[in-house]
């Protein structure tokens, strides 16, 4: 049986991601991947990945040799994973001011750029023709997503300039045999109604979109009298892209008639969790990053259950590496293990500092309250959260014609009031407000 000591062994002239590369196909041939190691193995593949990416950018990039030399570091050092948490963090604003420095002497294949919020300079990320088809392949994750193997997916994620829709290409394309029908989202050649005649002539069985888009979809084939879950073949929907809470999830399940799962990442980071069919929490993944946990305030690390920012170092990338990059993601770890017998920890997200709705009563996640209308009986599929002077209003849509407004409207204020233990102001409206492009949940007046 290979083991983690002899990945430590690299050929002469070996590229250290080949060496990996190469451990990862040798772990295929024994039947095993890195889902099923035992903790102390993972921790072993981890620092050795650490280290050599460390050296790796010591020699090929000036931005995180000043870094690191600043920071003690040395290239003929052989570091334990503890000391790990000397190495300096990377932070977004790092990444919009000094996105050329980052990179090394690798060329690019291709560059994407992030959604980015108003008025904030955007990020951009690039990578290696090796990585995206070669690296980023190697751990494979086949339990958690071999249900996929061999079907036809709509890939209803955003081409445009976004690594969204491209990463999921490649995956389901080169990893999993699928046949891709590369749709996109709100581009000039997507509109709904061309998306779903589009699944409907090719039998698409395998959805993935944002959970606003699904029910954008579902909407739209109530209209062209388009019956989902009989003149559509969905088996299984990939949610990914947005915050979503686990009753807004049953929603879209039921509204489909198919399972789903949720696909964790980020364009910083590509991939980081991927949800099994427990649906509880996301299986970190460790073939492809070093994952921590800091408590955003001290920097110090946390220990394994104790809530904090989410600290991410890829190690399957040679153009743009990123190291203890901050994300601004907010979760803890589990290792206490899954019963559908994957033996990666599990990540619970608690949403994104940035995000979070601050209000007189305290701090709340969008998605946690979210979770809370969707229990209401007779709220509708859209809502939206306007925050003034530390009030809360809360818009929501009836479910159909049928619900009564009176009632809606006292039963989500009675719910809302007993979980955030503040009265708000709720509007059940017609039709609530829709942006264009990216979904926006909170509106600060």
């Amino acid at each position: 049986m290979l083991t983690v000591k002899d990945l430590l062994t690299i050929k002469n002239g070996e590229f250290h991601l080949q060496s990996i590369k190469r451990w990862f196909n040798g772990l295929e041939e024994e039947g095993r991947s890195i889902e099923s190691m035992e903790r102390e193995e993972v921790r072993d593949f981890h620092e050795f990945s650490l280290n050599h990416l460390l050296r790796y950018v010591w020699e090929n990039n000036p931005f995180y040799r000043d870094r690191l030399q600043a920071s003690g570091y040395s290239s003929d050092i052989t570091f334990d994973i503890e000391n790990y948490r000397y190495i300096p963090f990377l932070t977004k604003d790092d990444l919009r001011e000094s996105y050329k420095d980052i990179l090394t002497k690798k060329k690019l294949a291709y560059i994407c750029k992030s959604t980015g919020t108003t008025g904030s300079k955007p990020s951009y990320i690039g990578h290696t023709m090796d990585e995206l088809y070669s690296y980023y392949f190697a751990p494979k994750y086949p339990k958690l997503m071999s249900k996929v193997k061999n079907l036809v997916v709509a890939n209803m994620l955003p081409y445009e300039m976004s690594s969204s829709a491209l990463t999921f290409h490649h995956e389901f394309q080169h990893l999993l045999n699928c046949t891709i029908l590369p749709i996109g989202k709100g581009g000039a050649y997507s509109d709904p109604d061309i998306a779903l005649h589009f699944m409907m002539d090719w039998e698409a069985e395998v959805l993935v979109t944002t959970p606003s888009y699904a029910i954008v979809l579902y909407e739209e084939a109530k209209v062209l009298n388009i019956d989902v879950q009989n003149d559509l073949k969905i088996k299984h929907i990939f949610l990914t892209g947005e915050g979503t809470s686990h009753y807004f999830r049953k929603r879209i399940e039921e509204i489909w008639g198919c399972t789903s799962t949720i696909l964790f990442g980020s364009l910083e980071a590509m991939l980081v969790g991927l949800e099994c069919e427990e649906q509880d929490g996301f299986h970190v993944a460790d073939g492809h990053l070093y994952l921590e946990i800091i408590d955003p305030e001290t920097l110090e690390p946390l220990e394994v259950g104790q809530q904090g920012e989410i600290v991410i170092t890829t190690l399957l990338r040679e153009g743009m590496p990123l190291i203890r990059f901050r994300t601004g993601d907010i979760g803890f770890i589990d290792e206490s293990g899954c019963t559908c017998g994957v033996n990666l920890p599990k990540l619970y997200l608690r949403g994104r500092n940035i995000e979070q709705i601050k209000i007189a009563s305290g701090e709340f996640s969008p998605v946690y309250l979210e979770n809370i209308l969707m229990q209401v009986e007779g709220v509708g599929n859209w809502y939206r959260f306007i925050v003034k002077e530390e009030r809360l209003i809360v818009e929501v849509e009836p479910f159909d014609q049928e619900v009564d407004i009176e009632l809606l409207q006292e039963q989500v204020s009675t719910s809302l009031e007993f979980h955030i233990n503040m009265e708000c102001k709720v509007q059940v409206v017609k039709e609530v407000k829709r942006n264009p492009g990216k979904i926006k949940r909170v509106w600060f007046e």
